[in-house]
């Protein structure tokens, strides 16, 4: 089987995809030619969005072009259950679900678009972020806190008692906030503040999340300090 994922490294929803696939140890060819600022010609044949990510697979002359982050884990998973990402439990397993949705939808609609979508994609077009946006999108980060903290309690992950699904869909947001100028801190959220770190520091995620720091250093991009911005 041949796996082609279109997508920037620097998008949430890739770096979902990617880390599971690192979980998995597949291997893959990632085209990043593909972002919020511009797409190729023809790429709404293989997502008629034309959002990221996109998974193009290929095996034994079927061909199938799969979009949506959540689609594209749920096939990786069935394709190759192990290491699982979802839990065997039935609640837990529609915990998982929901955990990866509320990151899907609301971390990313409410935190990482105020965020890293303004701060970082206003410099890339030469425009000044709206500290505004920064601001509330702080407020909502604070209610996502309050809602995942005592879901993690003081366990390691946030369902059962290994990562999944629901770790990583919570979690990668985070990472692109923090890409944008906000670190998450022990005094944030010390359970919160673990749960990032046991990710930031899994052996076969590390890599992925060091890639993407060359990445921004590399687009020489401006990080302003949002300090005064905070609650």
């Amino acid at each position: 089987m041949k796996l082609k994922l279109y997508g920037a490294m620097l998008s949430p929803f890739v770096r979902k995809v990617r880390m599971i696939l690192a979980l998995k140890n597949i291997d893959y060819e990632i085209d990043t030619n593909v972002s919020p600022l511009g797409v190729p010609e023809g790429y709404e044949k293989i997502h008629p969005l034309k959002k990221i990510p996109a998974l193009v697979i290929e095996d034994e002359g079927r061909e199938l072009a799969l979009a949506d982050s959540s689609a594209i884990a749920a096939f990786i998973e069935k394709h190759q259950p192990s290491p699982s990402l979802y839990p065997a439990d039935p609640m837990d397993y529609g915990q998982a679900l929901w955990l990866e949705e509320y990151g899907d939808t609301f971390i990313a609609q409410n935190c990482t678009f105020g965020v890293f979508g303004n701060v970082f994609f206003s410099w890339a077009r030469g425009e000044t972020y709206d500290p505004e946006k920064v601001k509330t999108a702080f407020k909502l980060m604070e209610e996502v806190i309050a809602y995942i903290e005592p879901i993690l309690g003081r366990r390691d992950w946030l369902v059962g008692d290994a990562l999944s699904i629901a770790d990583i869909g919570v979690v990668t947001h985070f990472f692109n906030v923090e890409h944008a100028g906000y670190r998450l801190t022990e005094a944030d959220s010390p359970t919160l503040y673990g749960l990032k770190k046991r990710i930031e520091e899994h052996a076969q995620l590390a890599p992925l999340l060091a890639e993407e720091r060359i990445i921004i250093q590399k687009l020489k991009f401006d990080c302003p300090d949002l300090t005064a911005l905070r609650p």
